[in-house]
């Protein structure tokens, strides 16, 4: 993720984090099972979900932490 992207995600409400985090969940879901048959031709995409998905979580738990 970029600087940008990741000063846009703490501006959004925790309730819009966790359906972000939950989509980045499906299609990490998705990617997966393209790997496994062999249909995914880029693998880092794997790794950059589960990237976005780390800082989606983090910001999210540091919005529980402040409340």
């Amino acid at each position: 993720m970029k600087r940008k992207e990741i000063k846009e995600n703490h501006q959004k409400s925790q309730e819009e984090l966790k359906q972000q985090a939950k989509k980045i969940a499906e299609e990490l879901v998705k990617l997966r099972m393209e790997k496994q048959v062999g249909k995914l031709k880029n693998v880092r995409l794997l790794k950059q979900k589960k990237n976005q998905l780390a800082v989606i979580k983090t910001i999210l738990r540091e919005k529980e932490l402040a409340l």
